[in-house]
């Protein structure tokens, strides 16, 4: 199969593996949308008897689109309904006993707007800070905020912290990484306690906001649930949009700011999001039956929800930047490998984005995918994959793998590597050794390593591995600990400064080697590895396969197997066997494997002692190599002719 048709069977397998990320229609970055929401009711009034009577039937809907700094009601039409105290509601005094109807049709305009947290908020929050808003610190029977568990959790979260962003983000990331999203019979029928969610670690997206409701309340943080509609891609769902709900936590002097645990949106929400109702509970209900009779039931249908998009806007730069690189571009079989995320901030005020590393099935991502990661104004930060390639792909092929970093609002970041018999191989040990500990020195990008040395070295052979380390930050970087290897030297380096440090190395071993280099402090960690490949000369052996003693009239079988005994690759090889009465030979162009020769030596003159001799010539870098060997076959006569005819042979071997 050629290269380049692998290369697009490659890219289809990414495809399918990016279904979540690139399916549907991307809407998350409009600056605006324009959508008829329509909401319908129903309930079926059911008489019990003959002498069933109606005097009156009421129905509150409580989810009616709020306007806020991100979204406006642009048109509303009522089905017979009024609205008050938040609520519209519907009455029916005409006595029929039958199925009635409600439900409203609205045009919403949506923002992509954010409350922008562009200033450290002191945390843990005063009583004058949450004044008016004490009632969303109190508990609620689904939100257990007074919980002793989720108490203990969330201190344990907030502990050390004393920016209220920070600890948000910390309480929503835990929720994410360690509640799965799990839409089973028991999450779908009722929202579950916050404790419940927490004891068990799985849930939908009430459940998550639910919790991290009860987190925040519970470290003296209003916070509020949030229900209303939103636009997904998921292929948990029939339909791209979906009731749902999320969270708002109060900031002081900026108001709520949201948090989607399950959409991964933490300091805002995206476009499509149309918030129906603010409350304090994820169990508060969207309708409200009340019925005057006698004889006669009620039966509630669902809400049924349609979305039509009016008008989209125009799409805008994301506030986040993503760059990757990939520690080793060419990898053998069997290796792992390191794929960095960088992250850019372009926002003047706090910012959060949810990562996932999409690759073809072949590659294996160890660990967590998912991880959602925090940035101040302007930051950069830095996270890392690390994935592992399988040994047994075909040796006759290059694979070209491609990686798709994408974010939650599918900004992107492509980039490809290859992988191929006889490249570097990282372990996962060599791999652990570059992986950064620490990602939030963000400073780590100001550091700039570069290295002179040979990418090749003959065996036994030194030479110089000679490094760079530059400072291209403004801030003095005192006490970096500097390492090629297990060479160590600390040093001050103040800003635009280099240092220069060498290692020498001796090629004892064939093959490819590496060196860790690694640069770090209390504000930067950087980690590279060099490789290079120790060459020697190729080598190989004969091993000859053949009877000690063969019968005369009878054929000769004869196997050679050639193995490489080296890590160079002997090329262009001839391989001869012969005798004073006989020749074979063979070519190969290369011997990357073990090869077997055969051949079935018929009508040959035989004596008492045959001899034969196996020649084998190859070359490298134009140098010729020689390797020989030889073997004996006793030959046996049966009869007293065979005999005769075996002397014979033996004196025309003397004359030719």
């Amino acid at each position: 199969m050629p290269k380049s048709i692998f290369f697009i069977l490659l890219l289809l397998l990414l495809t399918s593996s990016l279904t979540l990320a690139l399916s549907g229609e991307n809407l998350y970055r409009y600056d605006e949308l324009k959508t008829q929401v329509q909401i319908k009711g129903a309930f079926d009034l059911v008489p019990q008897d003959q002498a069933a009577k109606l005097k009156e039937a009421q129905v509150k809907l409580l989810l009616y689109p709020v306007e806020d700094y991100r979204q406006r009601i642009l048109e509303i039409q009522l089905q017979k309904g009024a609205f008050k105290d938040n609520a519209l509601t519907y009455v029916w005094n005409d006595g029929v006993i039958e199925t009635k109807k409600f439900g409203y049709t609205s045009v919403i305009e949506t923002n992509n707007i954010k409350l922008k947290v562009n200033k450290k908020i002191p945390y843990p929050l005063s009583s004058e800070d949450i004044k008016g808003y004490e009632s969303y610190t109190l508990p609620t029977p689904t939100i257990d905020s007074d919980n002793p568990k989720i108490i203990k959790k969330a201190r344990e979260l907030a502990q050390n912290q004393d920016d209220l962003f920070k600890v948000s983000f910390m309480l929503a990331s835990w929720v994410e990484s360690n509640v799965k999203y799990d839409l089973n019979s028991l999450t779908a029928q009722a929202s579950q306690k916050a404790s419940w969610v927490l004891d068990n670690k799985e849930g939908v997206c009430d459940e998550m906001s639910s919790l991290f409701v009860a987190m925040a309340r519970s470290l003296g943080m209003p916070a509020r649930f949030v229900s209303g509609i939103s636009y997904t891609t998921s292929d948990l769902f029939k339909e791209n949009w979906q009731p749902h709900g999320w969270a708002e936590v109060y900031f002081p002097t900026i108001g709520w700011v949201p948090f989607d645990i399950a959409f991964g949106e933490f300091g805002y929400v995206d476009v499509t999001h149309i918030t129906l109702r603010e409350g304090f509970d994820a169990t508060e209900p969207a309708t409200k039956y009340e019925w005057l009779a006698d004889q006669v039931k009620l039966n509630a249908h669902p809400l049924d929800f349609q979305i039509n998009i009016l008008k989209k806007g125009t799409p805008i730069p994301d506030e986040i930047q993503l760059e990757q690189e990939i520690l080793q571009k060419d990898i053998g079989f069997g290796s792992y490998n390191l794929i960095k995320g960088i992250v850019k901030n372009k926002a003047d005020s706090y910012a959060a984005t949810t990562l996932q590393l999409a690759v073809p099935s072949e590659v294996e991502i160890q660990g967590r995918n998912r991880r959602t990661i925090l940035l101040s104004p302007k930051e950069v930060r830095q996270t890392y994959w690390v994935i592992h390639i399988p040994a047994t792909l075909s040796e006759n092929y290059i694979y070209q793998f491609p990686s798709m970093i994408y974010s939650e609002k599918n900004v992107t970041s492509l980039d490809t590597f290859s992988a191929q018999k006889n490249k570097e191989i990282f372990s996962q040990t060599d791999i652990e050794k570059l992986t950064i500990q620490n990602e939030e020195k963000a400073y780590s990008r100001k550091i700039i390593l570069d290295c002179n040395y040979p990418h090749e070295l003959p065996l036994n052979q030194k030479a110089t591995v000679q490094c760079t380390i530059k400072n291209s930050g403004s801030l003095n970087l005192q006490k970096i600990n500097i390492c090629l290897n297990k060479v160590c030297e600390i040093i001050d380096l103040p800003s635009g400064q280099t240092k220069t440090t060498s290692l020498t190395i001796l090629g004892e071993t064939a093959g490819w080697q590496k060196i860790i280099l690694s640069a770090e402090n209390d504000m930067v960690e950087q980690k590279n590895a060099l490789t290079y490949l120790v060459t020697d000369d190729p080598n190989l052996e004969i091993i000859p396969q053949y009877p000690s003693s063969i019968n005369y009239g009878e054929n000769i079988p004869l196997t050679l197997t050639l193995n490489k005994k080296s890590f160079s690759v002997p090329k262009n090889l001839q391989v001869t066997i012969h005798s004073q009465r006989f020749e074979q030979k063979w070519e190969l162009s290369t011997l990357e494997k073990p090869e077997q020769l055969t051949v079935n030596l018929e009508n040959l003159p035989l004596t008492r002692d045959n001899a034969f001799t196996i020649l084998v010539t190859w070359q490298d870098s134009g140098k010729t190599y020689t390797s020989t060997k030889e073997i004996h076959i006793t030959g046996v006569a049966l009869t007293f002719g065979d005999r005769i005819k075996m002397i014979l042979n033996s004196i025309m071997t003397l004359f030719s």
